[in-house]
């Protein structure tokens, strides 16, 4: 059973287009680096016998679970997830509305959601990415313990450096993020292309998959996991108050027309 919050909260989340740099604060996005609108960071080379272009690293896939408290080794994991369409929530007066009502984040490994089977131009099918940043810490002392307890304690040279068992080889957007709640005030919405995968970084709060209009999404899912309840997943059910994502008529089309001027 997922923790609760009970945080009064009436708060309204427009929808962004998901693009590489709105997102980074919260993992990276997927997508032909060869159609961005914008120059892409990432080598390529010629692949099969010049028939393919091959792009490398194009979002991390690392564990931190060393950092974990039961010291569990984690294996990298490939499933499938069929997302359904979400009810909306309509007005008398035309709007569509979709209620967050669970959190979630998984402590010591990104997870990269692939869909299949899904257009880029599809006008009638998208998917919602809801991410919220990471609080400070003793907002909730009770809850940010729970949570805590699924990491290892420091060592003593740790604690005496003021370091953590996080590996210091990883780029800043791919380390783990800390222990505590979510930040409900910032929370952020992205409508995604079917030509679009996203990776959550480590620690990242998320909604589950939000699947808008007609069509279920099959998404490839990549992680690592150990098995350890705590330690691959942590939920925050809110409670209290309406947390709602504002969901447009003509969602795709009228975000294509934002990132085309963009």
């Amino acid at each position: 059973m997922p923790a609760s919050i009970r945080q009064p909260i009436d708060q309204k989340v427009l929808i962004e287009p998901l693009t590489p740099v709105a997102f980074a604060p919260f993992g990276t996005v997927i997508q032909n680096p060869a159609k961005a609108r914008f120059p892409s960071p990432l080598s390529s080379i010629e692949a099969n016998q010049g028939s393919a272009t091959k792009y490398s690293d194009v979002s991390p896939l690392v564990s931190s679970y060393s950092s974990a408290r039961s010291a569990k080794p984690a294996s990298p994991k490939v499933s499938m997830f069929s997302c359904r369409p979400r009810a909306l929530r309509r007005t008398p007066h035309g709007q569509q509305f979709f209620n967050v009502k669970i959190l979630e984040r998984h402590p010591f490994t990104p997870q990269t959601f692939i869909p299949t089977g899904l257009a880029a131009d599809d006008r009638d099918t998208a998917y919602l990415v809801i991410v919220a940043p990471t609080l400070s810490l003793a907002h909730d002392v009770a809850l940010e313990e729970e949570f805590h307890d699924a990491h290892r304690s420091p060592t003593l040279v740790q604690r005496l450096l003021g370091s953590t068992p996080i590996p210091s080889s990883m780029s800043p957007t791919a380390r783990p993020k800390p222990h505590g709640l979510p930040d409900l005030a910032n929370i952020r919405a992205f409508v995604a292309r079917g030509d679009q995968a996203v990776t959550y970084g480590a620690g990242t709060w998320h909604a589950p998959m939000v699947v808008l209009g007609k069509q279920t999404i099959d998404f490839v899912v990549l992680q690592y996991a150990n098995g350890v309840g705590a330690e691959d997943c942590q939920e925050i059910e809110l409670r209290d108050g309406n947390l709602d994502v504002v969901v447009e008529e003509d969602l795709v089309a009228r975000h294509e027309s934002q990132i085309a001027k963009l």
